[in-house]
């Protein structure tokens, strides 16, 4: 009983038999399935049972499933903490203008805040402090000048 050959059908006796890929074929009948270069045991590759030559070897191209659950539970908490989020919701939130009530606390602080502000940054405490130190050397000119502000002030009762 012969074997049947893997590409054309026909018996293979055993002088140019061939065994590869689960099949038996002539020697004549091992060719790349595009090209039909003749094969043998040192230069074909195997795909699907099916010979090939080298250059014509379909490669395995692994792809991945981009709407799975997981990827897309993924993709969100990657966006959630992404800075390009962060700077976009920075964007749409930063000309907002957020009213609240003007009440004489809040202005009495504000006030407050300006005035250290200027203490700070404009030097008022500097020239605050030059002027203290030169107080002692007017203290003699300044009892005349007090008693001149208050002898020339109008008082109504």
């Amino acid at each position: 009983m012969n074997k049947r050959c893997g590409r054309c059908s026909k018996p293979v006796y055993p002088t140019e038999e061939l065994k590869c890929l689960d099949k038996v074929w002539h020697k004549s009948c091992f060719k790349c399935e595009v090209c039909g270069m003749t094969l043998n045991m040192k230069n074909y590759k195997g795909y699907d049972k099916k010979p090939f030559c080298v250059a014509h070897y379909p490669t395995t191209k692994f792809t991945s499933v981009a709407d799975t659950p997981e990827n897309r539970r993924i993709a969100t908490n990657t966006k959630i903490q992404s800075s390009i989020k962060y700077h976009e919701d920075f964007e749409k939130q930063k000309g907002k203008l957020i009213t609240i009530a003007d009440d004489p606390e809040l202005q009495r602080i504000k006030q407050n805040t300006q005035i250290q502000s200027e203490i700070s940054y404009k030097g008022i405490k500097q020239t605050r402090d030059f002027m203290e130190q030169r107080r002692p050397d007017q203290a003699a000119q300044g009892n005349r000048y007090h008693f001149f502000l208050f002898s020339t002030m109008h008082f109504r009762f």
